[in-house]
C-alpha cells in the first residue's frame, strides 16, 4: 500500500501526522524493533529522523531513528533502532503501536500526488446524465500486489451496508480533494444496486 500517489488535485502537506506501518515485534536484544512498513518502497524512515508511535489513537512517545536496516527478502520490513530503546524487554513493550511520522518531516508532495490516507472517510461520488452519484465513502486502503484499492463502503437500499474496491489509477480516480473523490468507472464496475441507481 503506497502512502502517496499521483491525482490532479492540489497537494495538502498539512494535516495530522501520517501512519507510514507498524512495530511487529522486537529483534535481537539490544533494543532493535521491527517495523512493518505499509508502503514497500516507502523512504520514510531514516536516522535522525523523528517519530511518533501510537497504541489504539493513544500517543505513546516520539523517538529519534539512530539506525534502519533492510530485512533480506521482505521490502516492507525494517529494523529500527530507537533512541532511548536499549533491550529486548523495551523494544517488545512497543509492539503493536502504529508508526507516524510529521508530515513536515517528509519530502514534499509533488505536484498532484496526494497521501492515500487523506482519502479515509471522503466521499466517493461520480457524475452521469449531468447528476452527482453518492457511491459511498472511502473506509479503508488495500492492495491486490499490482496496485492500490480504496475500499468504498455504502448503504444498499435494504439498508445493509455493502462494500466495494476502486483501484487507484488515474483513469478511475478523476480528482480527489478533502470534500469528495470524482471517480469515473466502467460500465459494470461497480455492484449491481449502484449501477442502476438512476
Amino acid at each position: 500500500m503506497t502512502e502517496k500517489t499521483r491525482d490532479s488535485s492540489s497537494e495538502r502537506p498539512d494535516g495530522p501526522p501520517l501512519e507510514v506501518g507498524y512495530v511487529a515485534g522486537s529483534h535481537g536484544v539490544r533494543g532493535t524493533v521491527r517495523v512493518h512498513l505499509h508502503d514497500a518502497d516507502s523512504t520514510a524512515l531514516n536516522a535522525g529522523r523523528v517519530i511518533q508511535l501510537h497504541r489504539d489513537g493513544t500517543p505513546e512517545g516520539q523517538f529519534e531513528i539512530v539506525s534502519v536496516t533492510a530485512v533480506p527478502g521482505k521490502a516492507n520490513r525494517k529494523r529500527v533502532v530507537l533512541s532511548g530503546i536499549d533491550d529486548r524487554d523495551a523494544a517488545d513493550a512497543l509492539k503493536g503501536t502504529t508508526v507516524k511520522i510529521s508530515r513536515a518531516e517528509l519530502e514534499p508532495l509533488a505536484d498532484g500526488e496526494f497521501y492515500l490516507v487523506d482519502a479515509i472517510g471522503v466521499p466517493v461520488q461520480r457524475e452521469r446524465d449531468g447528476q452527482v452519484q453518492a457511491l459511498g465513502k472511502v473506509t479503508g486502503i488495500t492492495t491486490n500486489g499490482a496496485q492500490d484499492l480504496f475500499e468504498v463502503r455504502w448503504r444498499a437500499p435494504s439498508g445493509a451496508a455493502r462494500q466495494w474496491l476502486l483501484p487507484v489509477i488515474p483513469q478511475f480516480v478523476l480528482d480527489q480533494g478533502a470534500d469528495r473523490i470524482l471517480v469515473d468507472v466502467p460500465l459494470g464496475f461497480l455492484p449491481d444496486e449502484l449501477e442502476n441507481d438512476s
